[in-house]
């Protein structure tokens, strides 16, 4: 996934309301330092562990939309230690889908055709990614980003998610019903070399991940290369 247009650096002031943030750059005429911020637009509801520090170093792209409220999105940062992280979570999906075009996790090379936000289930949920097995079945993919880290150990959810736990229940149904259901960790996050449930974020998620695997969900996690030139699949990383 290349970025459409060259990100801007600039310096992380605050993260607020969710959706908002904060950032400046010296050199930025009107928007230079912290009585001067520029506010951008902040794609990531969750608790943004360890990624949005004051004064890290920020990477934001330019909607070039002069109408937009906030015309700027924070895309990447840079932790103390050097490691890069994708803040946008909805670059996850883009990656993951050219991971699975591409062949790069071996579990779905069995899958030719992929088709991204079907209505499936009872809920009438939509799926991240659909396909069919060489056998005829239906393939489930649910993706989830994965940017909270110790260390190289990553974890998913970084926050209580009653949502994600509601999405292992709808795969269980289908995995139920005959057919295969996966969730694919989208790692955004350089330093991250393993991936579990975050039992001291979410302790109901990780019991629920824990079920979903007993009844055949499967679990995967994909590491990228992160840059401001773009963000790209790289192959598999342990679920543990």
């Amino acid at each position: 996934m290349q970025f459409d247009n060259p990100l801007e650096q600039a310096f992380l002031l605050r993260r607020y309301k969710r959706f908002l943030a904060d950032v400046y750059h010296p050199s930025w005429p009107h928007y230079s330092n912290s009585e001067h911020p520029l506010t951008v637009h902040c794609p990531n509801t969750g608790a943004m562990t360890g990624c949005a520090e004051p004064g890290m170093r920020v990477w934001l792209s330019d909607s070039q939309n002069s109408k937009r409220k906030y015309r700027y999105t924070w895309e990447l940062a840079e932790t103390s230690a050097g490691d890069s992280i994708c803040v946008n979570t909805q670059r996850a999906n883009q990656v993951v889908g050219e991971a699975l075009q591409q062949q790069l996790l071996p579990a779905f090379r069995d899958i030719n055709e992929w088709c991204a936000e079907r209505r499936y289930g009872d809920a009438n949920r939509r799926i991240d990614w659909q396909g069919t097995t060489a056998d005829g079945r239906q393939c489930y993919v649910e993706v989830k980003s994965v940017t909270l880290a110790e260390g190289a150990q990553g974890y998913f959810p970084d926050t209580v998610s009653q949502r994600a736990r509601e999405h292992l229940r709808s795969l269980q149904a289908m995995v139920a019903q005959g057919q295969r259901a996966a969730v694919i960790y989208c790692v955004l996050h350089s330093g991250v070399q393993v991936v579990s449930a975050a039992a001291h974020c979410d302790p109901k998620y990780a019991e629920a991940a824990i079920e979903a695997k007993r009844q055949g969900v499967e679990f995967y996690a994909l590491a990228c290369d992160i840059s401001p030139q773009g963000i790209h699949p790289k192959g598999e990383l342990p679920v543990k």
